[in-house]
C-alpha cells in the first residue's frame, strides 16, 4: 500500500489501457486551456506534467498551435501517448525529480499533482518555478483540505493527496506567483478545484 501511495504511477502502469479506454475524451478543461493560451499566446511552450495518454489535453494544445512537451512517470501511459501523438516530445520522469534544463511559458499539472502525498507537494512549487519563464503560468488542480484519499479505478486503488487551500495560496505567494484564478468545485469541469497563477517577472531580467 505504501508503495502505491508514494508512486501512484506504478498503479497507472497497471491500468493504463483501461484508463485510456474509459477517460472521457471530451475537453471539459477547454475554458481553462483557452484562458491559458490567451495569456501566453499561440506557439508558446507548454509543459504538460502528468500528460498521461496525451488525450485530450496535450492533443488539444497541439491543435491550437502550442509547442508541448509531455512528462509522465508511467511508461505504460507514455507508450499510449506516443501512439496517440507520434513524433511529439515525451519524457518519462517523476515530477518530484524533474530537471529538464529548459523553461516553459506554462506548466499544466491537471489531475496529476494531486497524486503526490501531501508531504511531497510543497517542494514542487520550486520545481514549477524553475521550469517557468518570467511571467509563465501555472495551471493545476488540487483538493481543498489537508489529507489523503483513495479511489478505485478498474480494481486498482489510486492515491490522492492534498494540502488545504490556504497552504496552496501561501506556497504560490512564497514562490513569487500571483493568483489569476481559483475555482472551487467547478461543476462544468467534473467538480475540479482549479488554480491558475502567474510567475511575477524577474526584476533582474527587466534590467538587462
Amino acid at each position: 500500500m505504501k508503495n502505491e501511495k508514494k508512486n501512484v504511477f506504478e498503479a497507472y502502469n497497471v491500468i493504463a489501457d483501461w484508463f485510456f479506454e474509459n477517460r472521457p475524451q471530451g475537453i471539459m478543461e477547454k475554458t481553462y486551456l483557452d484562458s491559458l493560451i490567451k495569456i501566453i499566446g499561440k506557439g508558446a511552450k507548454v509543459l504538460d506534467l502528468g500528460c498521461g495518454t496525451g488525450v485530450p489535453i496535450m492533443d488539444y494544445l497541439l491543435s491550437q498551435g502550442m509547442q508541448v512537451t509531455g512528462v509522465d512517470a508511467s511508461y505504460r501511459m507514455l507508450d499510449i501517448a506516443k501512439r496517440n501523438l507520434p513524433s511529439k516530445d515525451f519524457v518519462q520522469a517523476d515530477m518530484r525529480q524533474l530537471s529538464l534544463s529548459q523553461k516553459f511559458d506554462a506548466i499544466i499539472a491537471w489531475h496529476s499533482f494531486f497524486h503526490l502525498p501531501p508531504e511531497d507537494q510543497p517542494s514542487m512549487f520550486q520545481i514549477f518555478k524553475s521550469h517557468l519563464n518570467s511571467n509563465g503560468v501555472l495551471l493545476f488542480t488540487s483538493g481543498t483540505e489537508y489529507g489523503e484519499a483513495w479511489g478505485m479505478n478498474d480494481g486498482t486503488n489510486l492515491f490522492h493527496g492534498s494540502l488545504d487551500t490556504d497552504q496552496y495560496q501561501s506556497l504560490l505567494e512564497a514562490h513569487g506567483f500571483r493568483l489569476l484564478q481559483y475555482r472551487e468545485d467547478d461543476p462544468e469541469c467534473g467538480n475540479a478545484n482549479v488554480w491558475m497563477a502567474q510567475l511575477a517577472c524577474d526584476q533582474s531580467e527587466m534590467n538587462h
